[in-house]
């Protein structure tokens, strides 16, 4: 309201500059002054501040210098006064000021974050629309009348084996692991190396079974895959065990021989499987592991390798590495891959796509995007426990977010070079680590999206360059060097993940290429099975109430359940006598759903989430229910 005012005030300085008192002293041109048709002004120096000194505050030119009635030495300037993250979401958006008189005029075109209300824009910026005033069908229906669980004054709450994600939303508890290991491919030598990232030495050397090892990923078993490219041939994979109870005895020694040292061994008994994948050509590039389960509920999660020229995703089975799907993705190029928590693998080609694939939908349906940003020459890809994809454009020294639920990306500069990429997760936010070819390390957080800090690697004697891979493990990030102090040989350097403190290195093999999820910090975690909860809903104030349907807004995925349940009676104190009526199933069924109960009394809602698997669990955004109450007589 008072921005319109000032707009007006601004159209009647020119009517007083014409025809008005030619005695009036305006000087900050807000048409108040004194012997000025508006009257007196309080603050002559201040457009922002006419009559109303009483209740307007000066402005704070150190904590903002371009507010309203600071010093100025002319031209235009940017104008907002709000916390400047909001304006990558909704209706806000940045004014103009005009300097003029040597003070900074009224910002004008300016929208700050409001409250929201019912009309389908995000009007407190938040990234959200209309959350927590839409009505308990879902929109903004004036007609319709009920309560929420979920928002406002009834929140879901993380309690026992459910969580909330950022955004509130209901799911299932995940149960976390340690990863006390990293598994870096030495490409030039075609060998991997297992570091015990506690002791920071490496404790065991593989061959893996082909040339030019580059992409790595860990299991939720803690088992390793690594994928040869074979740029002259046919490229293979290969799995190695890392715990001895699951390595074979081929030799029927009694006893597992496997590598303990940087010396490999050549008949390894901890290498499980080693399978061609593609044709010549093909170039195996981009691996990633879902959270299949496997036959008996035991296994360490199916193989999804990406062949970059081949342009196909290949789903292998973990246990057998036998082909289970094919799917082709004519002119993406697969480079890097990784799993989000949902059940989602996301891609990225190198010039500039980022492909979305649901492993649950049968048939398989790649999404493949554009990204809308400045440059290409994508190069490191991960997801934050909320489902975001950040990636590091390589061509143009940047850092990406892309959020799938609001379908909206956001870009930061970064250092030079910026190559592989690892989210960690903490209590106070998620923060991007990425490595970059000068041999430094970057931490962005996310919320909000912005550059914090870059380390230099160099420590110890050594000056690693060419850093591509990144990891975490243990609370540490670890950087992968293709060249160390020795440049024939690279190096792992651990970095501090609160001080970005160097803390060790790791001498590895030759010309280390390592990229994916090296520690199997995205298989750390797994959903919990099931888990249910209630709300009990009271109806009209006056006990006449008439129960009409069920709202239930979830993202559920072919691999995961919502059961829905409810139950009725006179008051609270009488709900635990009743039995709960299911009354629908999110996957199968389609809300609403009608009740069916006597009028008056109160219903509790409950809520059952599954999942069949360590990913995909589903996600309750909100529970409305509608009811009708009596009108006036």
């Amino acid at each position: 309201m008072r921005l319109g005012r000032h707009l007006l005030l601004g159209f009647l300085v020119g009517l007083a500059a014409c025809g008005g008192d030619p005695t009036c002293v305006d000087e900050d041109f807000d048409g108040f002054g004194e012997h000025c048709v508006l009257g007196p002004d309080c603050d002559d120096q201040n457009a922002g501040r006419t009559d109303d000194c009483d209740i307007v505050p000066p402005p704070d030119c150190d904590a903002d210098p371009f507010s309203v009635g600071c010093p100025c030495l002319g031209g235009l300037a940017g104008c907002y006064g709000a916390d400047r993250a909001t304006l990558a979401f909704g209706t806000c958006r940045e004014g103009t000021t005009a300097c003029r008189g040597g003070r900074w005029g009224v910002c004008e075109g300016l929208v700050r974050p409001t409250f929201e209300t019912c009309e389908g824009t995000d009007q407190d910026c938040d990234g959200r629309v209309d959350e927590g005033v839409r009505s308990p069908c879902g929109g903004c229906t004036p007609g319709c009348i009920g309560g929420v669980w979920g928002e406002g004054e009834a929140p879901f709450e993380a309690i026992g084996d459910l969580a909330l994600t950022e955004r509130g939303w209901l799911t299932l508890r995940r149960e976390e692991r340690t990863t006390g290991e990293v598994w870096v491919a030495n490409t030039a030598e075609s060998t991997l190396s297992r570091i015990d990232a506690a002791a920071a030495e490496e404790v065991g050397r593989y061959f893996t079974g082909g040339a030019e090892p580059s992409r790595v990923a860990v299991d939720f078993l803690g088992d390793v895959w690594v994928a040869n490219r074979e740029f002259d041939g046919v490229s293979r994979i290969r799995k190695i065990a890392s715990d001895p109870s699951r390595c074979i005895d081929r030799d029927a020694s009694l006893s597992i021989e496997t590598s303990d040292s940087p010396v490999p061994l050549l008949d390894d008994e901890c290498v499980l499987l080693t399978e061609v994948v593609g044709e010549v050509g093909d170039i195996a590039r981009a691996l990633a592991v879902d959270g299949a389960l496997g036959p008996d509920g035991g296994g360490g999660g199916d193989l999804w390798v990406g062949l970059h020229d081949g342009e196909r995703i290949l789903h292998v089975d973990g246990r057998t590495g036998q082909v289970l799907d094919t799917i082709e993705t004519p002119g993406f190029q697969p480079y890097a891959a990784v799993f989000d928590a949902w059940g989602t693998l996301w891609m990225i080609s190198r010039d500039g796509l980022l492909l979305s694939l649901d492993r649950f939908e049968r048939p398989f349906v790649p999404v493949v995007r554009e990204v809308p940003l400045a440059c290409f020459l994508l190069y490191g890809l991960d997801v934050d426990a909320e489902g975001r994809v950040v990636t590091s454009g390589f061509s143009c020294d940047r850092v990406n977010l892309y959020d799938p639920v609001e379908d909206r990306w956001l870009t930061r500069t970064s250092p030079p070079s910026p190559r592989g990429v690892v989210v960690v997760n903490g209590d106070g936010g998620s923060s991007a680590w990425v490595a970059h070819t000068d041999g430094r390390i970057s931490r962005v957080l996310l919320d909000p999206f912005a550059s914090i800090e870059t380390f230099d690697l160099t420590a110890l004697d050594e000056v690693p360059t060419e850093s591509i891979g990144v990891a975490e493990a243990l609370g540490d990030i670890w950087v992968v060097s293709s060249r160390g102090a020795d440049p024939a040989f690279g190096v792992a350097t651990r970095v501090d993940g609160q001080t970005g403190e160097v803390s060790a290195q790791v001498p590895l093999g030759a010309s280390p290429h390592s990229q994916g999820d090296m520690s199997g910090a995205k298989r750390e975690a797994a959903f919990v099975p099931e888990a249910t909860t209630q709300h009990v809903f009271d109806g009209c104030a006056d006990g006449e109430t008439t129960w009409v349907q069920l709202h239930v807004e979830a993202d559920v995925s072919p691999g995961a359940a919502v059961e829905v349940a409810a139950r009725h009676a006179a008051d609270r104190s009488a709900l635990t006598a009743q039995p709960f009526v299911a009354v629908g199933q999110l996957r199968d069924d389609r809300s609403p759903f009608p009740l069916d109960f006597p009028p008056r009394g109160v219903v509790e809602v409950q809520l059952t989430l599954r999942t069949e698997a360590r990913d995909g669990a589903p996600r309750v955004r909100r529970v409305g229910l509608e009811w009708s109450c009596p009108g006036p007589d």
